[in-house]
């Protein structure tokens, strides 16, 4: 009988079971928007149901909210009010006393003045309130404690408040401390009155809240009724709609997580004539299509268009590889840059640019036969990835070395251009590796660095990478970097040089840039200006120089030991061809208040003639404000004295070059005097850079140079040591006047 019975169950279920699918056939004959918006309907009508009971209860719930609100809170906001004005007189009344002088027996006026106002207008406040909450009907209890409280308000308000308004119009201070006291007692009595009030009003507040929760009560349970049969019909409308919906879904996103996987031939079956079957039939296209452009699709993911080589994100994929692998062989990374491929893109045009392109590839593929792996980095750039070489550094490396030579060999043949044979050539870098010891981007890095090597060095050839090369590099850009940020950090100072004449006497002096970083120490101008001359930090630290120079300028025009000397000031060409130099030096002397004959801006002979109508006009403009020019390094560069005599100059400084080996037999000494005698013929005044011993001393003397500058004289040094020294140095030197005794023609035509 139970075995019966068992099986009569397994009927019934599957009975049922045949009967949902029966119905979730039909339903999926049916568009999902139509079984959706039937479901909706069904909703609607349940909601509408439970809205009727929602509202009774909500009417109800209202009623209750406002007697608790408006009946009994409103007059709890008014009495606190009260209570917190009342308060607030005393307050006032303590400030005024606390901001008087005891002693005087009288308040401070503007502070018994502002507690008036402050008092009267909480009276005022008060007064309202109270009528406020009077003017409502109250019963018997509420009305005997407001008459109560009612009580002990007149009184505090007439005998306390009144009077002292009163005492603080006539700046009574000790009536007035008085009655602070009396209304601090009459609040003290009147406060349990109106706190009684104000739990009065809770306690009508708590009964009509609960009457209110009673009839919530009731509304809720009617509305949970109504819910509970409303949810049961729809849950079973709603699995039925689930079921007709998700089952195909769950079926769609099978199939897509298998073509996603790559399984392009997965069976895909369609039924039903609903939204689902669309997509299927849908997925079934895409299907074909895909399998179609699979190979199509990896193609141009991984390998470049033009020359059919791994592109760059294959290559990094294979680099990782080989960076992980745990082989103790070397590898070695070569990166190919063709030379002068811009040249002939714009000459030949694009079209025979990517021709060399192509060419070069296949070239490059022929002559690593496999080796390696060839890619194409983007633009002329091409890559070669070795692996599994020698062990020994220096057999991998002369592996690395014998492909590098194969393929420039392979690169430098004739190509056929344009109707035409054109030699073209290459240039690499070669970078070795062993596996975990660095990254891609930093063996790219390192191939590149020694690829610009080969091109420093003349191009068509290849260098391995150089560590103590790139220390430097790396050296450089960390210096560059703390470049930008010493003016704000005042980390820059100038250093002064002293330059006397030939009595031995400071005419001027030559401002130094120095630069002592945190870190570095003090950093020697060889090794910053260089840096700063190859950016545009160079006009930054210019502005500066010039704007510290002038301030120092006008410092000294006030002490008797330095006011007549010079400041030379070093002018780069990058700064000198810049368009708003000339404002720039105009705006330094303005804002500085500094005599413009005490500038003196050195320019070099190159940053002159580079163009000389411009130079000559900004140097008429400046000297027509006052300001001088030096010729510096004088001899080193290619002068022409034709042009020298357009240029407003007022000295010539001859490089230390000429002085170091200074003798009277030297043949430098022909240059010093020749130098010398032509600025006398030009009316220049002249300086001898780089004085150190005595006998270049005399030796100038004898060739009559009339000026000096050097570590026999002075040391650079900051300006109070200057003055310190000149101020020493009172007694047996004499600041003279820094003007040439011939005054120069040069400045005349100007």
């Amino acid at each position: 009988m139970m075995a019966h019975a068992n099986g009569h169950r397994r009927a019934a279920g599957r009975s049922r079971l045949l009967h949902a699918e029966a119905i979730q056939d039909q339903l999926t004959r049916l568009r999902i928007g139509t079984r959706l918006a039937l479901t909706m309907v069904l909703a609607i009508l349940v909601a509408a149901v439970l809205a009727a009971a929602g509202i009774r209860g909500l009417a109800a719930s209202k009623e209750s909210l406002r007697v608790v609100y408006e009946d009994r809170m409103a007059p709890v906001r008014s009495l606190s009010q009260i209570a917190q004005l009342m308060l607030a007189n005393q307050l006032h009344l303590q400030l005024s006393l606390s901001q008087a002088a005891p002693a005087s027996g009288a308040l401070e006026p503007a502070a018994a003045w502002q507690a008036t106002l402050q008092i009267e207008r909480n009276i005022r406040a008060i007064d309202q309130l109270w009528a406020d909450y009077l003017s409502v009907p109250r019963g018997s209890d509420e009305m005997a404690l407001a008459q109560r409280f009612g009580h002990y308000r007149a009184r505090y308000l007439d005998e306390a408040v009144a009077p002292a308004l009163a005492a603080l119009r006539g700046l009574d201070y000790l009536d007035t401390r008085r009655l602070a006291d009396n209304a601090r007692a009459l609040y003290a009595q009147a406060y349990p009155e109106i706190q009684a009030l104000v739990g009065l009003q809770f306690e009508f507040a708590d009964a009509a809240y609960h009457g209110g929760v009673r009839r919530y009560e009731y509304t809720r349970w009617l509305s949970l009724g109504a819910l509970v049969a409303a949810m049961l019909v729809l849950s079973g409308l709603g699995l039925l709609l689930i079921r007709s919906i998700v089952e195909p879904l769950r079926q769609v996103i099978a199939v897509c997580d298998r073509i996603a996987g790559g399984q392009l031939d997965t069976p895909i079956a369609v039924r039903g004539r609903d939204e689902i079957s669309n997509v299927f039939r849908a997925l079934r296209s895409m299907q074909t299509r895909l399998r179609k452009s699979e190979q199509a699709i990896h193609k141009l993911a991984y390998f470049d268009p033009l020359t059919g080589l791994p592109n760059r994100l294959l290559l990094r994929e294979y680099m990782r590889q080989a960076l992980e692998e745990g082989a103790s062989s070397h590898g070695a990374l070569l990166l190919v840059d063709l030379d002068n491929f811009k040249t002939i893109n714009d000459t030949l045009g694009h079209e025979e640019g990517d021709k060399h392109l192509a060419q070069a590839a296949q070239r490059l593929t022929q002559a690593v036969a496999g080796r390696g792996l060839v890619a194409r980095l983007g633009g002329d750039e091409f890559v070669v990835l070795l692996q599994r070489l020698h062990p020994d550094e220096s057999q991998a490396q002369a592996q690395a070395r014998a492909l590098a030579e194969q393929v420039l060999a392979a690169l430098s043949s004739p190509s056929q251009l344009a109707g035409r044979q054109m030699h073209t050539s290459a240039s690499l870098g070669v970078s070795l590796f062993r596996p975990g010891t660095s990254s891609a981007k930093e063996l790219l890095k390192r191939a590149d660095m020694a690829m610009y090597q080969a091109k420093s060095a003349g191009r068509d050839g290849y260098r391995f990478f150089d560590p103590v090369l790139q220390s430097k590099l790396e050296a450089r850009a960390a210096l560059e970097t703390a470049l930008h940020g010493a003016i704000a950090a005042r980390q820059l100072a100038l250093h002064y040089q002293v330059q006397v004449n030939a009595r031995l006497q400071p005419v001027g002096v030559e401002a130094l840039l120095r630069w002592r970083h945190p870190h570095h120490g003090q950093v020697p101008p060889g090794q910053f200006i260089p840096i700063a001359e190859a950016s545009a930090l160079i006009l930054t630290l210019g502005e500066w120089v010039l704007q510290a120079a002038c301030t120092q300028l006008r410092a000294w025009a006030d002490q008797p030991h330095a006011c007549r000397l010079t400041i030379s000031v070093n002018v780069s060409a990058r700064q000198f061809a810049h368009p708003g130099f000339v404002d720039q030096v105009h705006a330094a002397l303005a804002s500085t208040g500094a005599r413009p004959d005490r500038l003196v801006l050195e320019l070099t002979e190159s940053t002159m003639l580079h163009d000389i109508d411009d130079t000559v006009r900004k140097m008429q403009t400046l000297r027509s404000l006052g300001v001088r020019f030096a010729l510096d390094d004088f001899g080193t560069g290619y002068s022409c004295l034709s042009q020298l005599q357009r240029l407003p100059l007022y000295q010539l400084k001859i490089d230390r070059s000429f002085i170091q080996d200074l003798g009277p037999q030297a043949s430098d000494a022909v240059i010093v005097r020749t130098i010398v005698g032509m600025a006398r013929s030009l009316g220049l005044h002249v300086v001898a850079e780089g004085v150190e011993t005595e006998a270049q001393s005399k030796a100038l003397a004898q060739l009559q140079c009339p000026g000096f500058q050097g570590y026999l004289f002075g040391m650079p040094q900051p300006a109070p040591a200057l003055e310190a020294w000149l101020r020493s140095q009172a007694g047996t030197l004499t600041v003279v006047h820094s003007e040439p005794s011939i005054f120069p023609s040069a400045e005349r035509q100007a």
